[in-house]
């Protein structure tokens, strides 16, 4: 996709907040240099079972695509000024690092903005620059500890694990972050200022969980409850024939009538009550419950899909992750592409989730090798071969 083209990103940042965020910059055509350290590559390269990948892991390829990489020792004579040449011609530098850490290198916010004043600043982190828990060194489960996702769950031994089957936080701080640069570059364009961004991913997992929020806030309710209370039968989910799972959101009289009319039971048409809202969920119905259960029972997954799909009928079919991988849905979208890993050979990936007219999303660079880009990128930033070799017998660069 070219949405971004000619906008060039300095990628500070490791693991996977920053490289997710900078990930979503990519697929829509910006130029992202990713920089690694000689000493100290990014450690996710080398996360679990590295060797039977070929030696970088598939999460680490998925989020690095399309990038491009240069290896500094930011130590070494030279290595700093590097960078700081660098922004001068950038549109944006996404830090990874907790709260003060960039600016004891000499590579904050200010120090780039020293040298291109409309630089686009965006530090992503777990907790945010200022508050309590800035300084807290965390991991992705952290966000959703704090966001109240990863709930407490008891082992048969009696001792406590996080039940959290997909981390949300690290994924939400990506998201809002690519949104805050996407915006900031709109603001460039109109006045040509730039801005340092602040994005927390444990905020965005808030932000992400507003509608679920909104009763505590306001109604002193203790968000999360047992599913076996107050079951709406009309928003459930049902087993059928295959010994697979219907999602019915049949709650509003519209397609709660389609549904009894297209089942041949007129008769549970008024099993609701739409004199005070639009939307009647079953809470409470388990006499309908129980009649629904049956009814499901009847057909098949793909059948209700089919059913529901022609009648105009809310709900869908569950997923679970192997399943959804091979559904035509996702397949139709075209959700999963093939990657070359360039050492394993093809891994299967996530696509973008953003679709534009005519502009369709590809992989136009495989996951770099660390420092694979370095004498391209600084030719292309207009250092010399002098100075470049300079710089590689300093040992700023491999």
């Amino acid at each position: 996709m070219k949405l971004l083209k000619g906008i060039k990103v300095l990628d500070l940042s490791r693991l996977i907040p920053g490289p997710m965020l900078t990930m979503l910059l990519a697929d829509l055509g910006a130029d992202v240099i990713k920089v690694e350290e000689r000493s100290s590559a990014d450690y996710l390269r080398f996360g679990r079972e590295p060797d039977k990948w070929g030696g970088s892991i598939p999460l680490f390829l998925w989020i690095n695509r399309n990038k491009r990489d240069i290896s500094l020792d930011l130590n070494a004579p030279g290595g700093r000024q590097i960078l700081l040449d660098m922004a001068k011609s950038c549109h944006v530098v996404v830090d990874g690092a907790r709260p003060g850490v960039e600016a004891k290198l000499g590579l904050g916010y200010e120090d780039m903005k020293a040298v291109n004043p409309s630089i686009i600043y965006c530090s992503i982190t777990g907790f945010g620059q200022d508050g309590p828990f800035a300084q807290l060194a965390t991991h992705g489960g952290a966000y959703d500890a704090v966001a109240g996702l990863a709930i407490p769950y008891q082992t048969k031994d009696g001792n406590y694990v996080q039940h959290r089957p997909y981390p949300h936080g690290l994924t939400y701080g990506s998201w809002a972050g690519a949104m805050a640069v996407c915006a900031a570059l709109v603001q460039f364009k109109n006045t040509g200022e730039g801005a340092y961004l602040d994005i927390s991913c444990s905020d965005s997992t808030v932000a992400a969980l507003g509608q679920e929020l909104l009763p505590v806030l306001n109604d002193s309710e203790e968000g999360w409850k047992d599913p076996n209370v107050n079951i709406g039968a009309k928003y459930c989910y049902y087993k059928t024939k295959d010994d697979r799972f219907m999602l019915i959101q049949a709650i509003e009289r519209q397609f709660w009538f389609r549904f009894c009319a297209v089942i041949g039971r007129p008769d549970l048409e008024n099993r609701g009550d739409w004199s005070i809202s639009r939307m009647d969920n079953g809470s409470g119905d388990d006499e309908l419950r129980r009649e629904l259960v049956k009814i499901f029972a009847e057909k098949t997954q793909d059948e209700w899909t089919k059913i529901f799909i022609e009648n105009n009928i809310a709900g869908a079919p569950y997923y679970p992750l192997d399943e959804l991988t091979k559904s035509d849905l996702f397949k139709g979208r075209k959700m999963f592409i093939d990657q070359d890993s360039r050492t394993y050979g093809t891994i299967k990936a996530v696509a973008s989730p953003i679709k534009v007219k005519d502009d369709d999303f590809e992989i136009t660079r495989p996951t770099p090798y660390k420092g694979e880009h370095t004498d391209e990128i600084l030719i292309e930033f207009g250092f010399s071969e002098q100075r470049i070799a300079e710089l590689r017998e300093r040992g700023a660069i491999d």
